[in-house]
């Protein structure tokens, strides 16, 4: 399957987020996970207008000094297929700059379908995050570099994917985020985005390499945050995503 934004935020920056800090690190940078803040994330998504094709992913990270523990679930119904995960996340402050971090995942594959065989694995990633000054930070993660294998499916292996990502601070209300991202057996991928910041509400905008536009607009009040986007491809349309997030 092509490669999908696991929630609205990295959505509207076009994919990029390598290097942003939410509960949704421990999929896409888990050692980020070290710097985000304790908060519990849902997300909902839908894609290219395709009632058989959603997701829905429920996160959640806890720090505590140095350190951060992370959970995450994902349920992602794709016709005849559904697709479960769930995640169990350490991400550590190795220096005041650098912090690294690793992720147990659970996958389970069912379906009612006989083209298709129910099948379950386990995979890991890996993930580094280094704020290098006050204006740049950069993050990488491998994610199942060891090609797990279906344990119903012998011939059949999960992916693995590579994410190199910057944020740059262009100005005082204003971040860029740029990504490349290489999944096995497909072609790379570059993602950027930006996000305005202006009170108590965000802008953001992204695009992707695979055709991929996107805005979106997030909406804080108190310990309760909002995100929603919308994404388009020219070729297989549009996308909603949206984020409900409660800091801890």
């Amino acid at each position: 399957a092509q490669h999908s934004p696991n929630n609205a935020v990295s959505l509207s920056l076009g994919g990029a987020s390598a290097t942003y800090l939410n509960a949704f690190a421990i999929e896409n940078n888990v050692g980020a996970l070290a710097f985000s803040p304790s908060e519990i994330a849902l997300n909902g998504a839908n894609y290219f207008g395709l009632s058989d094709y959603s997701a829905v992913r429920l996160a959640a990270v806890s720090s505590i000094e140095k350190a951060s523990i992370g959970v995450s679930y994902q349920a992602l119904p794709l016709a005849t297929l559904t697709m479960h995960k769930a995640q169990l996340a350490f991400a550590k402050k190795l220096t005041e700059q650098v912090s690294a971090g690793v992720a147990i995942n659970y996958h389970s594959f069912v379906s009612n379908n006989a083209y298709y065989q129910n099948g379950k694995a386990f995979t890991f990633n890996i993930g580094i995050f280094y704020k290098v000054n006050e204006d740049l930070e950069m993050g990488f993660q491998a994610f199942n570099p060891n090609q797990s294998v279906l344990s119903s499916q012998q011939k059949e292996s999960i992916p693995s994917s590579y994410r190199l990502g910057i944020k740059y601070v262009l100005s005082s209300n204003i971040d860029s985020y740029i990504d490349a991202f290489q999944r096995s057996g497909q072609d790379l991928d570059l993602n950027a985005g930006i996000e305005l910041t202006a009170n108590q509400l965000k802008v953001r905008g992204g695009v992707g390499l695979n055709q991929l536009v996107a805005m979106g607009i997030g909406w804080e009040h108190n310990q309760f945050t909002l995100d929603a986007c919308g994404a388009y491809h020219n070729q297989l349309g549009f996308s909603p995503s949206i984020n409900l997030q409660y800091a801890l």
